[in-house]
């Protein structure tokens, strides 16, 4: 599974990350690394948009320390093959 992972501020992207892991969680934990952050705190919406958009957005109030920018996107790369 390869995952996008972008911090954004005011609606920009100041950085991003590719990462592949076997699961979700593990490249969630490895965009979280990458990026020297905790992980942030999971709820069921998290995993509802995860299900049905292959994305969420982790905001500040996710984290549990102060973090310096508006939104952590998190998607899931799908690659569609062709027929």
């Amino acid at each position: 599974m390869r995952v996008w992972g972008m911090i954004k501020v005011a609606d920009r992207i100041q950085s991003d990350v590719t990462v592949t892991a076997d699961d979700f969680m593990g490249s969630l934990m490895q965009v979280c690394e990458h990026f020297d952050l905790t992980k942030p705190i999971m709820v069921q919406k998290h995993y509802n948009e995860i299900e049905r958009f292959n994305r969420t957005v982790f905001y500040p109030d996710d984290f549990i320390e102060a973090v310096p920018f508006d939104t952590l996107e998190v998607e899931i790369i799908v690659i569609k093959k062709k027929k």
